[in-house]
């Protein structure tokens, strides 16, 4: 009786053991893109007001113009890297103006980031979709990213960002 009591919880001690928290969530939200730059440091970011939630992608490039559109409508890929380009999942504890919050050189000090998710690997794309002349649809889609915060990671194979329309000069 003691070796099937002893089998019984080798077996329920094995299937309760956990190889950390690793969670399989969506973090991504409806909401349209929006954009802003400083010299060649850009933010694209889009905001969930229903749950206080942002995602941003934060990049540097010397070559990536906020309104213009690569030769030929390329597309333009930026490597994550941790430092300079980075995925950012961010609740806070009341709403939030992406203008103030990620534009300004000086972000408001009266929000408060009550979760934070980084992904400082992967691969983000951004596409061109001409509608005519002068307008452009851009899509920024993100591959193979890992969200690590505290005690929290989710991983995306493909991370839709979303779509936006850009009008070029």
């Amino acid at each position: 009786m003691s070796k099937i009591f002893s089998f019984f919880m080798i077996i329920v001690l094995a299937i309760g053991c956990s190889e950390g928290d690793v969670i399989d969530t969506d973090v991504n939200f409806i909401a349209i893109p929006e954009d802003c730059f400083n010299g060649n440091d850009f933010v694209i970011y889009k905001i969930n007001t229903d749950g206080n939630q942002a995602i941003s992608l934060n990049f540097t490039s010397s070559t990536f113009e906020v309104n213009r559109v690569p030769a030929e409508n390329a597309s333009e890929t930026i490597t994550l890297n941790g430092t300079s380009n980075v995925l950012i999942y961010r609740k806070f504890d009341s709403q939030i103006n992406g203008d103030e919050y990620f534009c300004s050189s000086i972000p408001p000090g009266n929000v408060l980031v009550t979760q934070e998710l980084i992904s400082a690997s992967g691969t983000a794309t951004i596409s061109y979709t001409p509608i005519n002349e002068n307008t452009f649809t851009r899509t920024v889609t993100l591959s193979n990213i890992t969200f690590k915060g505290t005690d929290i990671e989710i991983r995306q194979e493909i991370f839709d960002f979303g779509s936006y329309e850009i009008t070029t000069p």
